[in-house]
């Protein structure tokens, strides 16, 4: 039977879980991670892991949105509210981009393949979340896009699916080329940042 722990013991342990998981995954990754490291360095037995989180990759999951969150409140913050132009929309893009490929947690998950593993493990409802939480932290930035006329004839969720369909490339960087990899991200941006401009002058 795991111990039982009062209110103050259950989060200082889960505060050790999350410390120690974000260290263990970012150094070694998801899958070389068991619940039995994670459980030694959290001074719990293996069996109170459960009492906290249904599997490691719930508590990987945790983390990753956490260092997200922390990514778009960056960026939203740094976002200039001026006029729209081809190169505010490129910059902004290549930014976001550049903040999670940097992030050493989400540069483990993504550019080393875990993060397809981790969504295979994980319940639709939890990956849903997420999807809803990018689009209302996103949508200040495209109601401001599009009030200037940028895509404005579009669904605000495609240019937030879009944006998420630019960083989801960084799990095929071996596919692209290590070589290519960083020219074509800002040459893609770029371009797509060209058309959107062009086509709110039609």
């Amino acid at each position: 039977m795991p111990k039982k722990f009062n209110d103050q013991e259950k989060e200082q342990i889960r505060q050790k879980l999350l410390a120690a998981a974000r260290n263990s995954f970012q150094t070694f990754g998801l899958r070389k991670t068991s619940v039995e490291d994670l459980t030694k360095a959290a001074g719990i037995a293996q069996g109170s892991f459960y009492l906290f989180y249904a599997s490691k990759e719930e508590l990987c999951y945790e983390i990753l949105l956490q260092e997200e969150a922390t990514i778009r409140e960056q960026l939203l913050r740094s976002n200039d509210d001026s006029a729209v132009t081809k190169t505010s929309i490129a910059g902004f893009i290549l930014d976001g981009f550049h903040l999670m490929s940097e992030n050493p947690l989400i540069r483990q998950m993504y550019l080393e393949g875990e993060f397809e593993y981790l969504i295979r493990k994980l319940p639709p409802a939890l990956l849903e979340q997420n999807y809803r939480d990018d689009q209302d932290a996103m949508m200040p930035v495209v109601r401001q896009w599009q009030e200037n006329g940028i895509l404005a004839d579009v669904k605000p969720e495609l240019i937030v699916s879009m944006f998420r369909a630019i960083v989801l490339l960084s799990l095929h960087k071996k596919e692209i080329g290590e070589d290519n990899y960083a020219p074509t991200i800002e040459l893609l941006v770029n371009v797509l940042a060209e058309g959107m401009v062009a086509r709110s002058a039609k």
